[in-house]
């Protein structure tokens, strides 16, 4: 009797266990939202989705959006796992700010990636360096079908102790429109983000074009982050993109991974996890990976917080500090 007992116990605890299994492999599969498909940021979530799916027991499916007005709301009700998420769209969607007609308050961040940059643009031989050059020049303005340039180039001019009023405003819609506006000599500068194919095309119409730096001092820094939360003054190395012909600062805004409240700590740690040991393999995975390095997975410069399976993660390593404790209580209680 007492084999029996232990035969049927040892039975049980099988089926326990292999629903336990069942139950975990089940959870074990996690949503990445991105914005549309031959996006950069699709591209971006579909290589760190390829290496963690790859390299670990979660597999991952992106989920392609026209932008995060469109996925955050779902992350918001736990019905979104993870998504790609600029500082700028952290802070202000957190804030209920332009784009957001509420606050979403449940992102988490799980690492800090790459960065990507925006400036203003001029032809190649014209007497401009920086955005302080710029006063007095016919500059693309208004976008009412892109709001938030309104911030970014408003915080850029803003360096240099620069606003609307000292400008000459060209009214455009969005980014094709400031384009064409450059090229057919209406304005003096256009706006577009590095590597944008705006940029290739005046490049090769113009003869040369070339980004324009922001000022780069403490205090410029924050004029630009007053007026563009989430952004700050970051170089581009000579050479790195069509228009960087030397050295330059252009606004830049960090490139967060994020993961919603309700994603659970085990998961979050696991692909932190994954992305932090893999990670000489993003690379390979899109090429625009390189730049997410472990040295930039924890930043003094978050904007909102970090998911707590990541800091369990990040502490373990070695790579959080009492700094970062007193930032990620100061984010959680705004």
């Amino acid at each position: 009797m007492k084999k029996k007992g232990f035969l049927y116990a040892a039975i049980a605890l099988t089926g326990l266990t292999l629903g336990a299994g069942q139950a975990l492999t089940a959870q074990r599969t996690a949503t990445l939202a991105t914005h549309a498909v031959g996006s950069l940021y699709n591209a971006l979530g579909t290589g760190l989705a390829s290496v963690v799916s790859r390299q670990s027991p979660i597999l991952i499916r992106v989920q392609p959006f026209a932008g995060p007005p469109a996925w955050l709301p779902s992350m918001d009700r736990g019905e979104t796992d993870m998504g790609l998420l600029t500082s700028a769209d952290a802070v202000l969607s957190s804030k209920g700010m332009v784009l957001y007609k509420k606050p979403y308050k449940n992102t988490r961040i799980l690492i800090v990636g790459g960065a990507v940059y925006f400036g203003f643009y001029v032809p190649k031989d014209a007497p401009i360096e920086t955005v302080a050059d710029l006063k007095g020049k016919r500059l693309p303005t208004e976008w009412p079908g892109i709001p938030i340039i309104k911030l970014s180039t408003g915080a850029s001019l803003a360096t240099a102790g620069l606003t609307l009023d000292d400008i000459v405003r060209v009214p455009v819609s969005d980014l094709a429109a400031a384009s064409q506006a450059f090229l057919e000599g209406r304005t003096d500068a256009g706006w577009v983000g590095m590597g944008g194919a705006v940029v290739e095309e005046a490049n090769a119409r113009k003869g040369g074009v070339k980004y324009v730096s922001v000022i780069d001092t403490p205090e410029a820094a924050k004029r630009m982050a007053d007026i563009y939360p989430g952004s700050y003054p970051g170089v581009v190395k000579a050479g790195t993109a069509t228009g960087v012909i030397k050295d330059t600062t252009l606004l830049a805004n960090d490139i967060y991974l994020v993961g919603g409240k309700e994603l659970s700590d085990e998961t979050a740690y696991q692909v932190v996890k994954t992305l932090w040991d893999r990670n000489s393999e993003l690379g390979g995975a899109f090429h625009l990976l390189k730049t997410w390095v472990r040295d930039r997975m924890v930043s003094k410069r978050a904007v909102i917080p970090y998911h707590p399976g990541a800091v369990r993660f990040f502490k373990e390593k070695g790579a959080w500090s009492k700094e970062m404790d007193d930032l990620q209580a100061k984010l959680l209680a705004q």
